[in-house]
């Protein structure tokens, strides 16, 4: 019996999460596939199994219902690996090919250099949170999983979305549509089917999220800002990224105050808030609008934001004109923004 599945069970033993037969399912499914690649070539050569030329495990499916957890479990216990999200994983690639590029400016050798040099450090990737965004992502990495694949790399990833979803509706997706087949043809594919969101469970009352239009409110913001700074004076942090400055918003005792539009404006990513969060603890967000299509780019910053604040555990206190249920979305953003609502359900929770 794998490691991962023996600490799965006595977690559900201990009532630390819930058991779900299908999350038990998965971790067999992944064991196997992890298992694969670390048998010797000559087993490999009398015991080919259909799966054994796959080099990604890719699963998707709903928010909240174990997807990170089941990759964690494995993640831990794996030797030469990254664990990554994949937005800070996007920032690094860029890095590296802004780097190389001194040296050679063809574009598909320096991806594959650039593949060599994970094969180096890593036989495996874990990738938290798979999407896809933008259009030079979503070039560089049919490129890069290739030469990925070449060289004996596996990578495994969860997402909200299966395969022939990613990017969707987004900006010249037919340039993208062969990377999905690569994808496809190189990935075992399982689909987390669960309708429970356990993140929705265990709630507690403490009261991390506010009704911006309220009065009542922003003194208790106030006042929670007030005792949580412990008498240090606030003061505006700024920063260098890149030869840019940001501006960390009345920060004192690891505590920033931000209006939502100085943290979700215009020119700020996740790698700003990667640095921001080395100088805090907590964030206070205040005034979170309601979501439409006109604001569509403020509010792909704002899932970034807390995509960054939650894997890293920042307690976050929000006010917003209404309830995280009823925030509206950006049509092409709806599917990606149910997680943004779970995990700031979740960031409430016990």
């Amino acid at each position: 019996m794998s490691s991962a599945i023996t600490f799965y069970k006595k977690i559900c033993s201990e009532e630390q999460v819930e058991y779900n037969h299908k999350q038990e399912l998965l971790i067999y499914e992944l064991d196997q596939f992890l298992s694969y690649k670390k048998k010797s070539f000559i087993f490999k050569i009398f015991d080919t199994p259909s799966n054994g030329k796959k080099k990604c495990f890719y699963i998707h499916g709903g928010v909240g219902i174990g997807k990170t957890l089941i990759m964690d479990l494995f993640s831990d216990s794996v030797k030469n690996k990254q664990r990554i999200h994949f937005h800070k994983f996007m920032i690094e690639v860029h890095d590296e090919l802004h780097s190389l590029r001194s040296q050679n400016k063809d574009k598909e050798f320096l991806i594959a250099q650039l593949a060599k040099k994970i094969k180096d450090k890593y036989e495996f990737i874990f990738f938290d949170e798979f999407q896809v965004t933008n259009i030079a992502d979503a070039m560089i990495l049919g490129h890069l999983f290739i030469e990925l694949f070449k060289n004996n790399v596996y990578v495994i990833l969860t997402s909200n979305s299966k395969p022939e979803d990613l990017y969707k509706d987004g900006l010249q997706r037919e340039l993208f549509l062969p990377f999905i087949k690569i994808l496809k043809d190189n990935s075992i594919i399982h689909h987390l089917d669960i309708d429970t969101d356990y993140r929705t469970k265990n709630l507690n009352n403490q009261e991390t999220f506010f009704i911006a239009n309220s009065s009542v409110s922003s003194l208790k913001i106030k006042d929670i800002y007030e005792k949580m700074i412990e008498g240090y004076t606030p003061k505006d942090e700024i920063i260098s990224i890149k030869k840019r400055d940001f501006v960390i918003r009345r920060l004192a005792n690891r505590i920033a105050w931000f209006q939502f539009e100085q943290i979700c404006g215009e020119h700020i990513g996740a790698e700003d808030y990667l640095e921001m969060i080395k100088y805090m603890d907590k964030i206070i967000v205040e005034n979170v609008p309601i979501f439409s299509n006109a604001n569509a780019n403020m509010q792909e910053r704002f899932i970034n934001l807390i995509d960054v604040l939650y894997d890293n555990q920042i307690q976050t206190i929000i006010s917003s004109d209404k309830e995280i249920e009823k925030l509206g979305s950006a049509f092409y953003l709806k599917d990606k923004f149910q997680r943004t609502v779970s995990r700031l359900i979740e960031m409430r929770s016990n």
